[in-house]
């Protein structure tokens, strides 16, 4: 196994087009942020961009964007083994890993093996997310309406997504970067309202629409009710119809949703979403 360190991009994107191809729907964080850097619309503070080749065939990829997670692809157990020893020599800093247990399971192994500083630190796992693929939309029956957000409506959106980043990552995301994120999103026409009574009682959105080769994907998220609001079926609701958008442009639809939320699984589950995946989020102490 041969692991590559590419600096840039625009490379990285070339030479993995292919194997993301082939997985889109377990790719599809790694094709859309890199897309992401590469036509400027977001920006970390560093980046590590790897590729794991087996002779000329390219059998794994994985990113960390700082100061995020190093996001790990399907490979085999083998390729993953390679890829940990090689980031415990040129990456010894990355503070978690987010990807299939098997993955980061071998990861790990070969981590250990580089005899790294940062290899000997204790990893943690903080949770665990399920993949959904949408099977067939089956919109649900609920009082109110979707529509796009509107610009006039940044502020109360803007409350709505810091709320949903405290309950799902436990800490507070600052006023800009909640303010940011929502306008970019309205701007953009990927964030959506379920309305009753002139209240907005739910929200979605979805991730911009990823091309790989002749695979379209589109990924829903983020899903919120304000606790004032829950168990309605709104939060079912503007997830459906935010799919059927997404179907409209004529995307195979995703999303990822905290396995430990049985009732978020059961709405997903009940407008036509099945499983096909689980990815862990893990921390180095």
């Amino acid at each position: 196994m041969k692991v590559e360190l590419i600096e840039s991009v625009d490379e990285f994107i070339a030479v993995s087009t292919a194997f993301r191809a082939a997985d889109p729907l377990r790719t599809i964080v790694i094709g859309s942020v890199s897309l992401a850097v590469a036509t400027g619309r977001t920006t970390y503070d560093d980046y590590h961009w790897w590729i794991v080749r087996d002779d000329d065939e390219v059998v794994g990829v994985a990113m960390r964007t700082s100061p995020f997670k190093m996001i790990i692809a399907p490979m085999p157990i083998d390729a993953a083994r390679a890829l940990g020893r090689s980031v415990g020599q040129n990456d010894d800093a990355l503070p978690g890993l987010a990807g299939s247990r098997d993955m980061v399971n071998a990861f790990v192994e070969g981590y250990v093996e580089s005899k790294s500083a940062g290899s000997r630190r204790a990893l943690a796992e903080e949770r665990r997310d399920l993949l959904y693929e949408l099977e067939e939309l089956v919109t649900p029956d609920v009082e109110g309406r979707g529509r796009p957000a509107r610009a006039g409506e940044i502020d109360v959106l803007t409350e709505m997504f810091a709320q949903f980043w405290r309950e799902v990552e436990g800490a507070p995301l600052s006023p800009a970067d909640a303010r940011n994120g929502v306008k970019k999103s309205v701007t953009d026409g990927r964030l959506f309202c379920w309305e009753m009574d002139g209240d907005i009682v739910a929200i979605a959105g979805h991730a911009p629409i990823i091309t790989t080769e002749e695979v379209t994907i589109g990924r829903v998220g983020p899903v919120f009710t304000p606790p004032e609001f829950r168990r309605r079926g709104f939060g079912g609701a503007v997830t459906a119809y935010v799919t059927r958008h997404l179907i409209e442009k004529g995307a195979r639809v995703m999303l990822f949703t905290d396995a430990a939320n049985p009732m978020s699984n059961g709405i997903y589950q009940a407008i036509g979403y099945r499983l096909v995946d689980e990815v862990i989020q893990t921390h180095f102490a």
